[in-house]
Formats: C-alpha cells, sequence, structure tokens
C-alpha cells in the first residue's frame, strides 16, 4: 500500500482508529437558530464519515450559550433535549466505522456581544465590557464543560475535544497576552494553566477512564506583541502530558492580522508541523497536527517520520469529503484540492450563509444533494452546454451525471475560462490545479468538447439540443472616459506572457481584479497608483486575504487612492478629481483599466429563445460572481437541465 503509515490504524483512548485521517473542528453553522443540531449538519458529517475519514471532531460547541459564542450561528451543547439529534449525527458517523469527538468551547473576550449577557475573560477589559473572572465563576465554568462532557457522553461520542487555542477563553488563559491575573490562574505557566487542567480532571473524573479527552492546544500565539512564545507552549504541552488526556491536538492561538485559525493561500504547505516537531519529543501523549495537509504524501511523510500520530486534513475534507478514500484506493489524481482560499468555508459562514466551498458546490448542501449518488433523470435529454469555464464545466458534469448526453462547445482553444487569468496572480497557483481537475471530470463522465468552436444557432439546432446551458461568462465593462482607448484591459496584462518591468503604470479601479493585477505587476518591479472609485479597495473579497493583500500593496510603495473619479486620460497620463474633490495628475508610461464585467451570450440567449430552444443562463452570464458562486450556478443548471 502506497500510504501504509496513514492508513495504519491507532489505539486511541478507549477506541481504534481505523486510519491516521482526522477531519479537525470547523464551524459550518448548519445548526439551528439557537444552536442545535439538524438534519442539514448530521448529513455533513455522514458525507465525511462515508469518505474515510477515521475521526471527527465536531465544529466548536458552546458549553454555556447564550454567553460565551464565538459565532452568529453556533452548536451547542448545554441543552440536554437536544441529545437525541446529536444521537442522531454519531449513530450515523459510527455506521461508517468512523469515531467522533465534540468539541467544547467558550469564546472569553471574543465572546459575540449580546444584551443582557456577560462577557468574561482572564481580566477585565472596561472598553469592551469584559469582566474578568472571578474564581467561583471558573470554578461555575468548569461545572459547565462537565455537563457538556456529560451530555457528549449521553449522545454516544466517543469523547471530547477541550478548545484551548485561537485566542478563545482557554487560551487567553494560558497567554502571558492577555492574562495578567496575580492570582493562582495568573501569572506562572503554571497558573496561566491551572484552569484547563482543573477542566481536565474534572471531565476525566465525571465521565471515566475509557471516555476520549483531547486538547485542542495552542503552542504559539500569531501575536508576536508579547504572545505566546513556542517555549512555553512545549512546556504547557509537557505539564498536559501529565493529565489523563488522550490526544493533544496542536495548534496556534492569538490571532495576529491576517494569520488566524487557518492558512491563507500564501502559507506553504504544512505551514504548522514544526509546532509538532517542538512538542512530540517532549510528550507521551499522542499528538495531532493540523495546517494545510491536503497531500497523501505529506499525510504519509508526518505520521511515518513521528512528527505527529495523527493529521489533522481540515479545509481539504470540505472540498473533497472524499479525500481519504481516494488516497487509500490509488485514485488520488481524482482529488479536489482546496485552495485555501476561505471564499466558501469562513466568508459565506461570516455572511450567515452556512458553510460552503469555491470548488464544491454540494458542500453545505448534502441534505438535499448527494454528489456521489445523483438521481438519475427518467428521460434523458440533449443538453448543450455554451463556455468552458467552472460554471460551463460544473454544469456539464452535472447534468452528463444525471444522465443526459451532453456536449460543451468553447470558443477558444483550451477549457478554464477566467480561471486561467485567475490563477496569474501571487500564490493564487493552485486555481491552475483545479482546472485540470475539472476537466479530468468532464472527460470522465463522457461530455463531448467541441473546442474552438463559436456557439450559433444553427450549429445548436443542427445538434437536435432539448436544452441549452449558457455559461457564456463576461467581457470587460470600458468606461466612457476621454481617452480610454489608450488603456491595455487587465484581463489582456493578466495573460501576456511578458510582464511590463520598471514602468509607471496606473491602474484604473481597485477591486478585487484590480489588486491582483497591481500584485502581479509588483512583481516585475513597477510604480503603480490604483484609482478606485469607491471609499476602499478590494471590496467583496474574503476578509484574511483581503488583509494580506492591502499590506502588501502597501509594502509595495503603491500609491492608492480611493474616492478617485477619472474625468480624463492624456497620452503620459491621468487627470482624477481625489476624495476631497481636487484634481490632481498622475503621470504614467501603462494604464490599465479594471473597471469590472457584464455578462456576455445575451443576443445567444435572445436567438435561442426566438428558436424556440429552451436555454438556461448560469454563472457570470446571470450577474458576476466568484468561482463559488459560479460553480454552484453551473451545479443547478446542470442538476435541472
Amino acid at each position: 500500500m502506497k500510504y501504509a503509515n496513514l492508513f495504519s490504524k491507532f489505539r486511541l483512548g478507549g477506541v481504534m482508529l481505523k486510519n491516521r485521517i482526522v477531519m479537525p473542528a470547523m464551524d459550518t453553522s448548519l445548526c439551528d437558530g439557537d444552536g442545535n443540531p439538524t438534519q442539514a449538519l448530521c448529513d455533513y458529517y455522514e458525507r465525511r464519515a462515508r469518505g474515510g475519514v477515521g475521526m471527527i471532531i465536531t465544529e466548536f460547541t458552546s458549553i454555556d450559550a447564550p454567553a460565551g459564542l464565538g459565532g452568529q450561528i453556533q452548536l451547542r451543547i448545554n441543552n440536554p433535549q437536544a441529545i437525541p439529534m446529536f444521537q442522531q449525527i454519531t449513530d450515523t458517523v459510527h455506521a461508517y466505522g468512523t469515531k467522533i469527538l465534540l468539541q467544547l468551547h467558550h469564546a472569553g473576550n471574543r465572546s459575540l456581544v449580546k444584551p443582557g449577557v456577560e462577557m468574561v475573560g482572564p481580566v477585565d477589559i472596561p472598553e469592551k465590557d469584559v469582566h474578568g473572572l472571578t474564581a467561583e465563576g471558573i470554578r461555575e465554568l468548569i461545572d459547565k464543560f462537565v455537563a457538556g462532557a456529560k451530555n457528549a457522553q449521553a449522545a454516544k461520542f466517543d469523547g471530547v475535544e477541550i478548545h484551548a487555542g485561537h485566542g478563545y477563553l482557554l487560551g487567553q488563559f494560558l497567554s502571558p497576552k492577555t492574562n495578567t491575573r496575580t492570582d493562582e490562574y495568573g501569572g506562572s505557566t503554571e497558573n496561566r494553566s491551572r484552569f484547563l487542567i482543573e477542566i481536565i480532571r474534572a471531565i476525566r473524573e465525571a465521565c471515566g477512564p475509557k471516555f476520549i479527552i483531547s486538547v485542542r492546544l495552542a503552542v504559539k500565539d500569531w501575536d508576536p506583541n508579547g504572545g505566546l512564545l513556542l517555549d512555553e507552549g512545549v512546556k504547557i504541552a509537557e505539564m498536559i502530558d501529565n493529565e489523563p488526556v488522550d490526544l493533544i491536538n496542536i495548534t496556534t492561538g492569538i490571532k495576529y492580522k491576517w494569520n488566524g485559525a487557518s492558512e491563507t493561500s500564501e502559507k506553504p504547505d504544512g505551514n504548522r508541523l514544526d509546532l509538532a516537531r517542538a512538542v512530540k519529543p517532549h510528550v507521551k501523549t499522542p499528538v495531532a497536527i493540523v495546517g494545510k495537509i491536503r497531500t497523501g504524501e505529506m499525510c504519509e511523510q508526518t505520521v511515518k517520520d513521528g512528527i505527529a500520530d495523527l493529521v489533522c486534513v481540515g479545509r481539504q475534507n470540505i472540498c473533497d469529503p472524499d479525500f481519504a478514500n481516494k488516497l487509500l484506493l490509488g485514485r488520488e489524481n481524482e482529488i479536489r484540492t482546496c485552495l485555501n482560499c476561505l471564499e466558501g468555508c469562513y466568508a459565506s459562514i461570516g455572511a450567515k450563509r452556512g458553510i460552503r466551498c469555491a470548488l464544491n458546490p454540494t458542500a453545505g448542501f448534502e441534505s438535499k444533494y448527494d454528489d456521489q449518488n445523483l438521481p438519475q433523470v427518467r428521460v434523458a435529454k440533449t443538453v448543450v452546454v455554451v463556455g468552458g469555464g467552472i460554471t460551463g464545466m460544473q454544469a456539464a458534469i452535472t447534468a452528463a451525471s444525471r444522465g443526459h448526453k451532453v456536449t460543451l462547445m468553447e470558443k477558444s482553444s483550451r477549457l478554464g475560462g477566467q480561471m486561467h487569468l485567475a490563477a496569474v496572480p501571487p500564490s493564487k497557483e493552485m486555481v491552475a490545479k483545479a482546472i485540470g481537475y475539472f476537466k479530468q471530470e468532464v472527460e470522465n463522465k463522457g461530455v463531448k468538447v467541441l473546442l474552438n468552436t463559436e456557439a450559433t444557432v444553427k450549429a445548436i439546432q443542427d445538434m437536435q439540443a432539448d436544452k441549452v446551458i449558457l455559461a457564456t461568462g463576461s467581457k470587460p465593462f470600458v468606461p466612457p472616459i476621454p481617452g480610454i482607448e489608450r488603456a491595455e484591459e487587465c484581463w489582456d496584462v493578466l495573460a501576456s506572457a511578458a510582464k511590463p518591468k520598471g514602468k509607471k503604470i496606473t491602474i484604473i479601479g481597485g477591486g478585487n481584479v484590480g489588486c491582483e493585477t497591481a500584485l502581479t505587476l509588483l512583481q516585475t518591479d513597477n510604480q503603480i497608483t490604483i484609482l478606485e472609485m469607491l471609499p476602499t479597495l478590494s471590496n467583496g473579497q474574503e476578509a484574511s486575504h483581503r488583509m494580506r493583500d492591502l499590506e502588501e500593496l502597501e509594502k509595495g510603495g503603491v500609491n492608492a487612492q480611493t474616492g478617485a473619479a477619472v474625468k480624463k486620460i492624456e497620452k503620459n497620463g491621468v487627470h482624477y478629481q481625489d476624495k476631497e474633490g481636487n484634481m490632481q495628475f498622475v503621470e504614467d508610461d501603462i494604464l490599465i483599466t479594471a473597471t469590472g464585467q457584464r455578462p456576455a451570450g445575451g443576443t445567444l440567449e435572445e436567438e435561442l429563445i426566438e428558436a424556440g430552444i429552451e436555454v438556461q443562463p448560469a454563472g457570470d452570464a446571470i450577474a458576476m460572481g466568484n468561482l463559488r458562486v459560479n460553480a454552484l450556478s453551473g451545479f443547478m443548471a446542470g442538476y435541472y437541465a
């Protein structure tokens, strides 16, 4: 077997894991508004258990709701009436031989502000209305952690994980930056660890020797300004090792800038393996590690080299729930690799949509769509998909999966559409790998692909199409500014192999594409000005990546002018009105427009309707969207073809 170590069994506490792959805790927001589990949540976890993981750890689950919540919609375990639905989850997961832990959580001074609910932390923070916990308050919370563990045990979970990372309450006690107490719960490393250790002991006493206790342990804060350093984190791990715990699940602590609970796209694979390397030699308790581990080779090597006993594969299991089984069965070339874009798994939750994925359109929709078992249509249609971008490819894949005869028409010489442009900016190279995945799926599903083919009504009529999915994408919008004909379109700049070097460049438009164009051109030593009409740059981008990009633009010396209205373009520069209403002039050698797009294909749609052919626009042909929106739109169009 190629990955013999990864797929070896492992005894954890009182259970045997069938392999070393763990799906770690990641918020889904699939519970109901009161924090109780739902069928959607059960089906989400069922899909990952079916995909072959050895163990699942639920998303962070509140022990003190409505206090201590870390999310607008967060699972809770302090409602005994929800135990039967929790047991539906555990029974379902156990049916696949997968073990499951429930993560116990309190957000502390990072809790949501709720009327009438006191926010607590290690110390008072008057400006945030945070009250430092008293010794009595600490004991009350210990009891609530125990009650949560007992509820989880009643619901047949194999154990619990105590969340002491990511800058939440227990991590706040561990960090010298946030814990400045002078009593028995502050000061020394031992004192700052006391709260966590007392919780461990109390849960063990209440739940018995065979109930798994894992600790999600921050061993290093991202914040370098007085935060927890790795040497002290190792010392805390050594202390935890002497307690009745079964697993130390290593992670990071307090967020700093865009560095937080999950890696952004520029971080290297295995970004936190050094934390496990530092801890593992000092403890006898099994160790798990997380952090952009998304290849079979890295998983195998981590176990084989003794860096960790278990590997936590998170976002990758959202993107492809069959990750484990594909590795086991030698089908890793079929894996849909996570982009670490955080657009669906972070941004969507922040927008209260629930868990989503940029590349997996069924993530979060498992209750309605089983991607492995799409129902076959009773009457197969001849379906023509026009456009070979992500929308068109996903539409073709889905329609073919349901039994339709599908032809995909693409006017260029290759599939992928704007994904080829999206793969050009720094740290976006994984988008190119995603193109390969979709192309392979198109082929595997038996879709007929016609490249270098312009879609016309006659051509579609000749195919005797029953249904046309119009995935024609978008075209750049050129604003009516005097002199705009001098400008180059950002798409052409990104597509060109020869990037300008050492030039003065003005980019009109500071949205996501304009900013990524600027980041690309910074790599060839250009002096760049961005003129953006709105008050802020890169609007609509996922927050962590937006923070990163804005800092990189600033470090690169980009002159970013917001609230700037371009009035006139000369041969050597641009006149614009600044946000104070004053006219300015910026000199340049090259002018680039990144002023947005408009749907393409409207004329063809009208002609098809006139010819009596059923047509369904999808993706950018309806309205501008990102990869997630367009993949989902393609799936829906293909599903209901």
